[in-house]
């Protein structure tokens, strides 16, 4: 008999927000099992080795108080009700597109799978991911000597640029995907409906319009209320475009409906709203869209920012999970250009690879900025209706 081997294995949470097992796998889909039960996985998504795709994508709804969980030899974490600790990352990739090289086997080079290692020492509750998986857009130039690529929206190249150095996250805690734009349509949208898309869509729509995005979605937990919208797919963070606007609308306006009552209620979606001019343009003529949550969580900017901004939450970026940093303050002066106002305290931004532990505390939370190793090196506190570092 021959074995379906288990090349990676998770868990996540989809848009039903109750946990998913999810597993790339070379044969049939194997079966989850879990203390005092088992489910087995149906197939997602098939082998297509025309396009690229090399494994079969099983996936598998799981009970939200199950534990022990094993798929194949893989062992997963089980879902947490109450999250004490949650980690925020994202934008972890490697770049390699034209003159912009990173060279991904060099640890100084690329630190995400350094990072993604600390991550998993900390052993959060939660993992929050806030989008950009796959920076692998073109081949190595030949000046970066000794540099094995794999690249494009495949199997090979998502295994490089996320599978594999995410490896210790999925070992330690779920998680909470949002898509970035270099998921969008014309990037690595293939490889995210396939894998990571927390709703039954499989595939980019065909054809691809500037409505091209998925409704937002809640996830409610013990005390914590993430609302996720897509936001990948923007020709532009600056030039405004009716069609993508009217979009931002009809999600901003549906997450709203979601932010349903209490505290720690957050947007979390990859483009920073405040940051970009079409979800501006619908921020500003309708604010209570934002108004309803008590933060907004954000990457896209390749730093890490805390900004306050009057009559809205306070929105802070995580961007520093491994790809090119960006120049200190970048996501403040976005945010001056689309005309938000700021509150205090005044805006802080740091530049370093690492990732933010978010810790529960009586009156919020307390945001340690780790580094590449997982050494504090700030704290900032969150409460409801402002951040401070």
């Amino acid at each position: 008999m021959i074995f379906a081997a288990v090349l990676s294995a998770w868990l996540q949470y989809a848009a039903d927000g109750k946990p998913q097992a999810r597993a790339l796998v070379t044969g049939a889909c194997p079966t989850v099992t879990y203390a005092g039960g088992s489910v087995p996985m149906h197939q997602r998504a098939g082998e297509d080795l025309a396009h690229g795709w090399n494994e079969n994508v099983c996936e598998a709804a799981v009970p939200a108080m199950s534990t022990n969980l094993i798929v194949g030899e893989k062992r997963l974490p089980h879902p947490v009700r109450r999250i004490t600790t949650l980690v925020v990352t994202g934008d972890t990739g490697c770049r390699m597109k034209g003159g912009e090289q990173q060279n991904c086997g060099d640890p100084a080079g690329w630190q995400f799978p350094r990072i993604a290692r600390a991550i998993a020492r900390a052993r959060p509750d939660l993992i929050v991911d806030i989008g950009d998986y796959l920076y692998r857009e073109d081949n190595c130039p030949p000046e970066i000597k000794g540099c094995v690529n794999y690249w494009g929206d495949t199997s090979a190249a998502w295994a490089a640029d996320w599978f594999e150095p995410a490896a210790p996250l999925f070992a330690v805690a779920p998680l909470a995907v949002a898509r970035g734009n270099h998921e969008d349509c014309y990037r690595a949208g293939g490889g995210w409906f396939r894998f990571l898309e927390p709703t039954e869509q499989t595939a980019c729509p065909n054809p691809i319009t500037a409505n091209d995005g998925t409704p937002p979605y809640p996830l409610a937990l013990d005390g914590l209320r993430l609302v996720i919208v897509d936001s990948a797919a923007d020709a532009s963070d600056v030039t405004v475009d009716p069609q993508r606007a009217a979009y931002y609308q009809r999600s901003f306006d549906a997450a709203a409906s979601l932010a349903g009552s209490g505290a720690n209620r957050w947007i979390v979606t990859h483009r920073p709203p405040y940051a970009n001019g079409n979800a501006a343009s619908v921020l500003h003529a309708k604010p209570a869209d934002a108004t309803a949550f008590d933060a907004v969580i954000t990457g896209h900017v390749h730093d890490f920012a805390a900004v306050n901004v009057t009559d809205y939450p306070p929105m802070i970026v995580n961007g520093e999970g491994g790809d090119d940093l960006d120049d200190i303050g970048a996501t403040a002066q976005y945010v001056a250009a689309n005309k938000f106002a700021f509150a205090k305290p005044d805006p802080f931004a740091t530049k370093q690879f690492g990732f933010a532990l978010y810790t529960r505390t009586f009156n919020g939370w307390t945001i340690s900025l780790r580094d590449a190793n997982g050494v504090e090196r700030r704290t900032c506190t969150l409460t409801a209706h402002e951040v401070s570092c």
